[in-house]
């Protein structure tokens, strides 16, 4: 009997603790994902209904006080009622092509095919969920129709036009941000969509968010995180010279420079300047795997990014502890199983510009209500520190000389100092064919840098490269957004 009693005991105990522990995980889940669940596009119990909304969804406008989205009525015949009445429909850009620029930041708001971009991620601002309760009977009591607040964007709607026009025919992602706050000036997604005309066929992935959740090979730029990682593991790493015939062999693994380039004696920032592949696969072996994913997570890679104002894709380096010397250099030039987020190199290459710390990117400016209350303003947060002031430093330095005497050439801009890194990270098509992501990412002026660039351009021929065909346009952006007072 005892011994039934005891447990009786154990399992109720055990039933207990199985009981707390899911209530603290429920916990854990609502704060860090409540509001992500919320604006979750199949939540239809914050959808707006077309025909007899509740509740006017708030506009949203850029940082200059550009409207991106609005709410618009017209009378149509109501499908359900046969009669003509007001319907209600959202409105980007005025309607105009103009709003392709801004299709995968704002988004849409439709009542047949939910939500996506801002119209989604802001939704309880935009509906008003966030006002207090007083506020909420007072709209209900005292208006003729609840409203909800308006979103102001940190986007500039003149540079993502800009950044539209002379992409093209170009597919791929450009982002922008101000360096020291995070703020996100710019991000263009290509190829695009008009969210006036959601009716139309959509082919590919038009509605792909290729900024925060396209996942690409890096190549030569996550040479940044070895050289940062050669900084904090080998001792006297400056000093170190690396012989470069062209080509490495990594226990039978080959791994060339671009072209079989042949550089001869040179340092680590002469690597860095001239992309030289065998010095930073050397590298990778000699920091060993360990060295090489810890440095690449206190980046931010292999984890999930939580930020309040974004969902951000997470970047991966899944390099196994038995990894081969091969695999190992193959990573330590961005190549192998490395895959990144424009809008994570971005912030990588912001972290180095703001002396190694990184910033959340952030989206949201301000949140203003009825009467022109400000409900929400914006405020920069630190991610981390990175990496130390001094090796921030010294490779600013080293970035600097790739636009100076290296392969980002293509990237100066009279009159501003350009600091940046190419890549190109070759992938072989369906039809055997080799194809190039070109990548630049970058800040300037280098000596005050307040803006990071990452841009990353998809499927060009061989001939096309980072330096070539990325770089050039980088520059432009760069120019454009200085003009603008950025």
């Amino acid at each position: 009997m005892k011994s039934m009693q005891r447990n009786i005991k154990r399992g109720l105990g055990i039933i207990l603790v199985l009981f707390l522990i899911l209530g603290i995980y429920l916990c854990y889940a609502l704060f860090f994902y409540g509001d992500r669940w919320f604006a979750n596009s199949y939540n239809s119990r914050v959808r707006m209904d077309g025909w007899q909304p509740k509740i006017i969804p708030g506009d949203i406008l850029d940082r200059n006080g550009n409207i991106l989205a609005t709410t618009k009525e017209t009378k149509e015949k109501n499908p359900k009622t046969g009669e003509m009445q007001t319907y209600y429909y959202r409105s980007y850009c005025n309607g105009s092509e103009k709003a392709r620029s801004i299709a995968h930041v704002v988004g849409f708001h439709d009542p047949k095919l939910g939500r996506s971009g801002v119209e989604a991620f802001y939704i309880k601002y935009l509906m008003g969920y966030n006002n207090s309760f007083l506020e909420r009977i007072y709209q209900k009591a005292l208006l003729p129709q609840e409203r909800g607040n308006d979103v102001i964007l940190t986007i500039d709607f003149q540079l993502q036009q800009y950044i539209d026009d002379i992409m093209g025919k170009y597919n791929g992602a450009v982002v922008v941000l101000n360096a020291h706050t995070g703020e996100i000036l710019t991000m263009v997604s290509h190829p695009t969509y008009n969210p006036n005309k959601l009716s139309e066929k959509m082919e590919g992935d038009k509605l792909y968010n290729r900024v925060t959740n396209g996942l690409y090979p890096p190549g030569s730029i996550f040479k940044i995180i070895t050289a940062v990682s050669a900084l904090e593991n080998i001792e006297g790493i400056m000093e170190k010279e690396f012989l470069c015939d062209g080509k490495l062999d990594l226990s039978g693994e080959i791994i060339p420079c671009f072209n079989g380039e042949k550089h001869g004696n040179i340092n680590l920032s002469k690597a860095m300047s001239y992309s030289c592949n065998t010095a930073f696969a050397q590298l990778g072996v000699d920091l060993g795997r360990n060295n090489l994913v810890k440095t690449a997570e206190s980046f931010g890679f292999n984890q999930d990014f939580l930020f309040k104002d974004i969902k951000v894709a997470a970047s991966r380096i899944p390099l196994k502890s038995s990894a081969s010397s091969g695999k190992l250099g193959w990573t330590a030039i961005g190549q192998g199983d490395v895959l990144v987020t424009p809008m994570h190199m971005a912030m990588i290459g912001a972290a180095i510009a703001n002396d190694g710390i990184m910033m959340e990117p952030k989206l949201l400016k301000q949140v203003i209500g009825r009467n022109d209350k400000i409900i929400k303003d914006f405020e920069p947060k630190q991610f981390r520190r990175v990496t130390s002031i001094e090796n921030a430093k010294i490779i600013q330095n080293m970035l600097k000389g790739v636009v100076e005497e290296g392969t980002g050439k293509t990237a100066k801009i009279a009159g501003v100092s350009i600091a940046g890194k190419t890549g190109t990270a070759e992938k072989q098509g369906e039809n055997g064919e080799w194809k190039n992501n070109a990548w630049f990412i970058g800040f300037a002026p280098v000596e005050e840098p307040r803006l990071s660039i990452a841009i990353v351009l998809e499927n060009l021929p061989e001939g096309q490269t980072g330096g070539t065909a990325a770089a050039p346009l980088a520059a432009k952006i760069l120019k454009k957004a200085i003009e603008l007072g950025y």
